[in-house]
């Protein structure tokens, strides 16, 4: 069983021959550092689960500025977001998405198509429960940091990201971050001054 099924798995406990048709349409894709893995007005055709390297994904504004949405890692720290590469609204839809999303590292993954996940939920009420309840995992993710982002100031999302996501601050480099909390380098680091003399 791999890595991504395993995951799965700790959503609902699949009969092995659900087992057997997830894996018969699963296929390994490879990214190399630097390279584009969906962009701005693509569709993401695909679920992409991480077993090794680190990208992000991000937005850039009306004024062309970066901000990154999300990070994309698979460790001991990961949590459901973070394993998988993935608009879930452009995927569910089928429709293009906002995000671009970028290999920091080589990547490589583990993919299931929107075609072939059509194919084997409607053979499986498992595979569509567990369909049903990755799609609201991922609905309440994002919910999660749209919230954030507009209700809470520079200051509150750096002390946020200390409680819940620390590990980050060691894992991706300082202009990363600084985009994931919404602010320029320099604000993020006159942040970490004024906290670390509280």
């Amino acid at each position: 069983m791999n890595q991504f099924v395993k995951l799965l798995s700790q959503f609902i406990s699949l009969p092995s021959k659900d087992i057997k048709s997830l894996d018969n349409v699963l296929t390994n894709q490879k990214f190399k550092t630097g390279e584009k893995i969906w962009h701005e007005g693509s569709i993401c055709n695909s679920i992409l689960f991480i077993v090794s390297g680190k990208a992000r994904s991000y937005f850039v504004n009306h004024e062309g500025q970066e901000f990154t949405w999300n990070f994309h890692f698979n460790d001991e720290d990961s949590k459901f977001e973070n394993y998988f590469l993935v608009d879930y609204n452009s995927f569910l839809s089928q429709t293009p998405t906002h995000l671009s999303f970028e290999a920091l590292e080589n990547i490589e993954a583990i993919a299931l198509s929107h075609v072939n996940i059509q194919k084997i939920v409607l053979d499986s009420i498992y595979l569509e429960k567990l369909s049903s309840m990755m799609s609201a995992t991922a609905y309440q993710n994002v919910h999660k940091r749209a919230f954030t982002l507009l209700t809470s100031n520079a200051k509150e999302r750096y002390l946020q990201l200390l409680k819940d996501e620390p590990y980050l601050l060691k894992k991706f480099q300082h202009y990363l971050i600084a985009s994931y909390l919404g602010v320029a380098p320099q604000s993020l680091s006159r942040l970490r001054k004024d906290i670390m003399q509280l």
